[in-house]
């Protein structure tokens, strides 16, 4: 049994620690927050779950399979239908009662065909502004296998945090690491946790800033994909039937979690947008974007908030010539998150390495 240190308490962190403590190791969570889950997560707002931006779980991807294995009680999903997202100037992805159109999509979309703004828009939504895009979740979002979650993130987030704390795994919020000497980790507050091996699963920024010196010069030059959001609860239904709205001209999307899940519970509309970065522009000139997007597709939003959180500038991903799971593994290092090399993306390449890493913690023992 070895002593494994997990930095970071999100879906790889959580993932990794759970892996790890089933192939028998003791295992500590550390996290910077007080909030468990890192970018995917929510809160409760008055009974309503508001995350961080719109975020939709692959049926039956890692990060589903991770919590069917550790969940009594399955999860409440539903379905992003293509009939029901409105792409502006081209129409529905799926129209209903315009076969020809419908076919012109189909042949469209089923080709790849990247210089159409039906497949761009496609392609936008189901990889998050991600400049190459995923191909696995472009061709999910197609066959309607991309879900919204009815209990919202911090559901499944407190899933796999019960499941830790039912096996033991200690779960330390509100711990700053300084860095990492030599197996053992350090804190900010002088604490320092002596360990067999450590997984890295922070967000790609902190991690870089942790493992400089020990990659030096094959440090990976990884690029963030930021975006502005915003969650909106309103008492009007502005998006009416759709479930959501691709502007590909305004490089951005606006989702409506009530149409899509209705046991939200929410009685007018629960809204998530996101405007994706544009080379050049700043922050304060991408969150004007994310308003005129919100302006021109619901319209009356900002007379109807009830409730509302705006991000003007978050991480969604990264880019670039990610690292193996394994590749520090002999400085007693593992990987995890959605900045290492897997064959998915966002939170479900987050549960992957975190996968990876927690089974083969053996590659990284003394």
């Amino acid at each position: 049994m070895a002593r494994v240190t997990v930095i970071g308490a999100g879906v790889a962190g959580l993932t990794a620690a759970l892996y790890a403590t089933t192939a028998g190791h003791q295992v500590v969570v550390l996290d910077r927050t007080a909030r468990l889950g890192g970018r995917a997560t929510s809160e409760h707002v008055n009974g309503v779950p508001f995350g961080f931006g719109p975020h939709l779980m692959l049926n039956n991807g890692p990060l589903a399979k991770v919590v069917k294995k550790i969940s009594r009680l399955k999860m409440v999903t539903a379905p992003l239908r293509i009939d029901r997202i409105h792409v502006p100037g081209t129409g529905m992805l799926r129209p209903r009662g315009d076969v020809r159109t419908a076919a012109a999509h189909r042949s469209a979309l089923r080709a790849d065909r990247r210089e159409e703004p039906i497949v761009q828009a496609a392609r936008l939504l189901s990889g998050m502004g991600c400049p190459v895009g995923s191909d696995e979740r472009t061709r999910a979002l197609l066959k309607q296998r991309l879900n919204a979650i009815g209990e919202g993130w911090a559901g499944v987030v407190g899933r796999m945090a019960a499941a830790l704390d039912e096996v033991g795994v200690l779960i330390e919020p509100s711990s700053e690491v300084e860095g990492i000497e030599d197996r053992t980790v350090v804190l900010s507050d002088g604490r320092r946790f002596e360990s067999d091996a450590i997984v890295v699963a922070c967000g790609w920024r902190r991690a870089r800033s942790l493992l400089k010196p020990m990659m030096k010069e094959a440090l990976p030059q990884l690029v963030p994909v930021k975006a502005s959001t915003l969650d909106v609860q309103i008492t009007s239904q502005p998006l009416g039937e759709r479930h959501a709205v691709v502007d590909v001209e305004r490089h951005g999307v606006v989702l409506d979690l009530a149409r899509i899940q209705p046991r939200t519970g929410v009685e007018g509309s629960l809204l998530s947008a996101a405007a994706f970065e544009r080379a050049g522009e700043t922050a304060e000139e991408r969150t004007q974007r994310l308003m005129a997007l919100m302006d021109a597709h619901a319209l009356g939003w900002r007379e109807r908030t009830v409730e509302q959180r705006l991000q003007t500038s978050i991480t969604v991903q990264t880019s670039g010539d990610k690292p193996t799971f394994d590749a520090l593994a002999g400085q007693g290092l593992m990987l995890a998150g959605e900045w290492v090399a897997s064959p998915h993306h966002l939170s479900d390449a987050a549960a992957f390495t975190g996968q990876m890493a927690g089974r083969h913690i053996a590659k990284a023992l003394p």
